[in-house]
């Protein structure tokens, strides 16, 4: 991988203003100092701060942070195992190329498997009560979509909790773990962690409530195919809003074809 030419300065907040910080709807437990350090560093990477090919100076963080190197190796680590950044011997840590079109895939990954998770819990024999998490859940996101000021990232963060009750719930084993897994270790769970790069208006906000109650409603009413369709909808407009937003943060554009719809 080649370095790129001119290196840019990230700047992030320190390690020890955040560590009380909970990893929001994603697990129970606080983050430790190196999961912080990934995020922040792989949220850089996203939103294109480290271009592909950049150094991502090892002594810099570790000062921004306030910690020694073992904590930011230990993140840049994760970051590999994540696919965002890429370790040369004897060279350091290189930012990974992360393209728009990569990131409309992972939209479209989460869809699919969601859409799958939807129709999964719809036809469990014990659909009203296998249901009764998502539905609440769904009604919590249509009660913050009412309120004009909404904070964005507690709508995502909601969305997000919505989601989390269906497919915990729809008794796919495989298909649950795989979605933890893209939840809590991959870009998926790091693009909304401590940004949103969607639900950024009311309208948006509550036309995605709109859709995830109409999802939910389905589920207990043992319609799969309506359920799992509603779902891929939602994921797929958010994946448009995030597009929008990451052209305007990183410009470029993304391929056509990854613009699925049903």
């Amino acid at each position: 991988m080649k370095q790129a030419q001119q290196r840019k300065v990230v700047s992030f907040p320190a390690a020890r203003n955040a560590i009380a910080l909970p990893r929001r709807d994603f697990a129970e437990r606080a983050l430790t100092i190196p999961e912080q350090i990934a995020d922040r560093v792989g949220i850089a990477i996203v939103k294109g701060e480290y271009r592909g090919g950049a150094h991502i100076p090892e002594q810099e963080i570790a000062a921004q942070f306030r910690v020694s190197h073992g904590p930011v190796r230990e993140a840049l680590r994760a970051l590999e195992r994540r696919g965002l950044v890429e370790l040369l011997p004897r060279r350091g840590a290189f930012a990974i190329d992360m393209s728009l079109d990569s990131i409309a895939d992972v939209f479209n990954i989460r869809a699919v498997l969601l859409g799958l998770a939807a129709r999964n819990l719809a036809l469990r024999k014990d659909v009203k009560v296998a249901s009764e998490p998502f539905v609440a859940r769904a009604i919590e996101l249509k009660q913050l979509a009412a309120a004009r000021g909404t904070d964005p990232l507690a709508f995502a963060h909601a969305a997000g909790r919505a989601g989390g009750a269906m497919y915990r719930n729809c008794g796919n084993q495989p298909l649950i773990k795989l979605l933890a897994q893209q939840s809590r270790g991959s870009l998926w769970g790091l693009i909304w962690r401590e940004h949103t790069l969607d639900f950024l208006s009311h309208e948006r906000r509550r036309d995605a409530a709109t859709d995830w109650v109409a999802a939910a409603k389905a589920v207990a009413a043992g319609n799969g195919v309506k359920a799992e369709a509603i779902v891929r909808k939602a994921l797929f407009e958010s994946r448009d809003g995030a597009m929008t937003t990451l052209r305007r943060l990183r410009g470029g554009d993304v391929d056509c074809s990854k613009f699925i719809h049903d």
